[in-house]
C-alpha cells in the first residue's frame, strides 16, 4: 500500500452486526410510534443514527456504537431476567383458565403467549452475545483503523 492511501475496505462482520440492530431499531421504532411510547422512539432514532454512522465508517460512531452495543446488551439481559422470573405465572393463568367457562379458548391465547414469551427469551439470548461481540470487535485496532476522518 502507498504511503499515505486510504486503507482497503474490507468486508467486516462488524458491520452485519450494525445491519441487524440498525434493521431491528428501525422495526421497534416503527412500533413505538404506533403505539406512542416517545422515550422508546427517540432511543431507537439514537440507536439509527449511531449505527447509520458505523456502517459508513464515520470516527464519532466507532465509540458511540460500542457503547450502544453494551448498553443494548444490558437491557436484553435485565428485560429477560425480569421475563423469567415472570415465567410462573403461565402456570397461574393455566389453572386459573381452566375453572373458566371457556377455558379452551383462553388456554388456547396463554399458550400463543407463552410461545411469543419463549421466542422474546430466545431472540434476547441470542442478541446478548452477538452485542457484547459488537462491543469487543470495535475496539480492536484493525477495526479502529477503518474509522478514519473523510475530507
Amino acid at each position: 500500500m502507498a504511503v499515505g492511501a486510504a486503507p482497503v475496505s474490507r468486508f467486516g462482520l462488524w458491520r452485519v452486526a450494525a445491519w441487524i440492530v440498525l434493521l431491528l431499531a428501525a422495526f421497534g421504532g416503527v412500533q413505538y410510534l404506533r403505539h406512542g411510547d416517545w422515550p422508546y422512539l427517540a432511543g431507537s432514532l439514537v440507536v439509527i443514527v449511531v449505527c447509520a454512522g458505523a456502517i459508513l465508517r464515520q470516527p464519532w460512531a466507532r465509540q458511540a456504537m460500542r457503547t450502544v452495543a453494551l448498553l443494548l446488551a444490558l437491557w436484553a439481559l435485565v428485560t429477560g431476567g425480569l421475563m423469567l422470573a415472570q415465567w410462573g405465572q403461565f402456570d397461574a393463568a393455566r389453572a386459573h383458565a381452566m375453572t373458566q367457562a371457556q377455558s379452551e379458548l383462553l388456554l388456547l391465547v396463554i399458550e400463543q403467549a407463552r410461545r411469543s414469551f419463549l421466542l422474546g427469551l430466545v431472540f434476547k439470548a441470542l442478541l446478548v452475545p452477538l452485542l457484547l461481540w459488537m462491543a469487543w470487535h470495535l475496539g480492536r485496532p484493525s477495526v479502529r483503523a477503518q474509522f478514519v476522518a473523510r475530507r
